[in-house]
């Protein structure tokens, strides 16, 4: 018997990928078919919360996943806070349009974290036939900005705990554009 979803997605901004979106990357993989991971906030780049342009989290994904996952870049609708019905609407319509765009099965499960209220993004008949997974966060409280914290002080050995092997060679990289970043805005302090 296959998994019990055809088609699933999962939204993050993956600032950068890290051991809490491996584990809800990989549970959406054991229970989909085909899984889309789309990277939101792809316009964003070179600020604190979103240093990296998406190209280089999709290509951190790639190195992790390979073709096992199929990628997305999604602007944010109006602002990265928006959370409006028109903002779930224009979330799902794009990934509708991604799955028909590959002749995949219609959407059947939202995959996000426990920490996110998701369901209120959406008019509940855009969700009527969408399954929702939610991974709990507690057994592995990781963040992103934990992460990009740890980086910026040299803690690799961190790194190294909460970043897949695949890219564990990026930590010289992304620290160098952190500390740019961070030397940057002190500057205009």
């Amino acid at each position: 018997m296959g998994q019990p979803f055809r088609f699933g997605f999962i939204l993050g901004r993956f600032q950068p990928v890290h051991a809490g979106h491996e584990r809800m990357i990989d549970v959406a993989l054991d229970v989909c078919e085909r899984l889309l991971v789309v990277v939101g906030s792809a316009q964003l780049s070179g600020t604190e919360r979103n240093p990296f342009p998406a190209a280089y989290r999709m290509e951190l994904l790639r190195a992790v996943y390979g073709d096992r996952i199929q990628l997305m870049a999604l602007n944010d609708y109006t602002h990265e806070g928006d959370h409006s019905h028109a903002w779930g609407n224009y979330l799902l319509d794009a990934v509708e349009r991604f799955g028909r765009g590959q002749d995949w099965p219609e959407l059947d499960l939202m995959v996000a974290g426990s920490d996110e209220e998701r369901d209120h993004w959406f008019p509940a008949e855009r969700l009527a036939h969408v399954g929702r997974l939610v991974i709990p966060r507690m057994k592995l409280p990781i963040s992103a900005t934990k992460l990009r914290e740890a980086v910026i002080a040299g803690d690799e050995a961190f790194w190294q705990a909460n970043a897949n092997p695949a890219i564990h060679n990026e930590y010289a990289h992304i620290r160098e554009k952190l500390l740019s970043q961070f030397h940057h805005k002190n500057k205009q302090e």
